[in-house]
């Protein structure tokens, strides 16, 4: 009978926590229906950045863009990593002619600075050799790097398209690109914290509420990998791997893999852990950015389709990019008591502590995703 009783609790239990995620993932969406949840914070309340250096992968469009545009305003140096460089040059262009955003005067803000400055270089999480091409150039450029944001994404591409190393598109280029950035990079963030142990190194990883769509257990591992020959069926067409995921699926094990990679971080060298004491700190944090209007939509037929004879609809479901790089960047310039109490937390719209799925506050899960990830990289590097 005690035994039956703590199965049945355990069971319960585990019930409660999916209909609270459950819960949480409708009204924490970041859906404009939902309209009594909104924004608490603004790029004008983002305290002086002067002297610290920036990366943000995907910083031409989008969230990206905001992120990188707010904090070249606020005086810090930021590095657009991304793969087109025109795209990104037009961006940096764009940037420095647009005036510093306007907004109301809140008590303790501050919104004038001198603005930063802004480098393009060129980085494809879809190659794992350009990632640690950027990371050699990053190096020989800087012995810092205060804030790192794992922006860039792609999202429900269709199946049977790989990285050039031969991994699931979606995960290849949102987790696995992302990890050996990070981990070519640990060193300098880790250093800067040991420079700077007042205000210690940030890395900011982009998620999703979609990762609730992950497997059972969070990464179905043979599913992310291109098996030998098949790669095309007849018409030379990309086609869906014997294992493979369906896209949604795959899209929710790679946002599951971002929450991941903050997680080890967190676990790793964050303010609970000796690094605090010891020496390199990493503050660590993922996040829901809400449903914004990005071009990560751009690919699916029912998004033109919507854009051009529904667009009203996109008024109801999505909010814009300057909403949606909020949470990111109140999650990278808060001050440093509330950032390590918010270390190893998934935050969800806006500026609030969400509750991501159960499995990915799993040690275990999470360490083996990082460990897999490392092997990969050494298979090919």
């Amino acid at each position: 009978m005690p035994s039956f009783l703590a199965s049945l609790g355990a069971a319960l239990g585990s019930f409660v926590a999916w209909i609270a995620h459950k819960w949480d993932a409708i009204i924490y969406s970041g859906f404009p229906i939902i309209f009594w949840v909104k924004p608490r914070w603004d790029v004008s309340q983002i305290p002086d950045q002067t002297g610290k250096v920036v990366i943000v992968t995907g910083g031409n469009s989008g969230t990206g863009y905001i992120t990188s545009r707010s904090l070249f305003h606020a005086g810090a140096k930021v590095y657009l990593a991304c793969r087109n460089e025109s795209k990104a040059l037009d961006a940096i262009e764009r940037i420095k002619a647009a005036r510093k955003p306007k907004a109301k005067p809140k008590p303790g803000s501050k919104t004038e600075y001198g603005v930063g400055e802004l480098v393009y270089l060129n980085l494809d999480l879809m190659d794992l050799e350009s990632v640690d091409r950027f990371a050699d150039e990053f190096l020989s450029k800087e012995n810092r790097l205060d804030i790192l944001f794992a922006n860039a994404g792609i999202m429900a591409t269709q199946e049977g398209l790989y990285t050039k190393q031969g991994y699931t598109i979606q995960f290849g280029t949102n987790v696995l690109g992302h990890h050996r950035l990070i981990t070519r990079l640990l060193p300098v963030l880790r250093a800067t914290s040991d420079a700077h142990p007042e205000d210690p190194a940030r890395v900011i990883t982009l998620s999703s509420a979609g990762h609730s769509a992950a497997p059972s257990g969070g990464v179905d591992y043979r599913s992310v990998v291109r098996e030998a020959g098949a790669v095309t069926d007849s018409g030379n067409q990309p086609r869906r791997g014997k294992y493979e995921r369906m896209r949604w699926v795959e899209y929710g094990q790679s946002k599951w893999g971002d929450i991941a990679l903050a997680k080890y971080l967190d676990w790793t060298y964050g303010p609970r852990t000796t690094a605090k004491q010891s020496g390199g700190e990493i503050i660590a944090i993922s996040l829901h950015p809400g449903m914004v209007a990005t071009n990560l939509f751009g690919h699916l037929p029912a998004a033109g389709l919507v854009q051009k004879y529904a667009p009203f609809i996109l008024r109801i479901l999505t909010r814009p990019p300057e909403d949606g790089a909020g949470n990111q960047l109140w999650a990278a310039t808060c001050p440093v008591p509330q950032a390590r109490e918010l270390s190893g937390k998934y935050i969800v719209p806006f500026q609030q502590v969400g509750r991501p799925r159960a499995d990915v506050e799993d040690r275990g899960r999470v360490e083996k995703m990082w460990n897999w990830c490392d092997e990969q990289a050494r298979k090919h590097l």
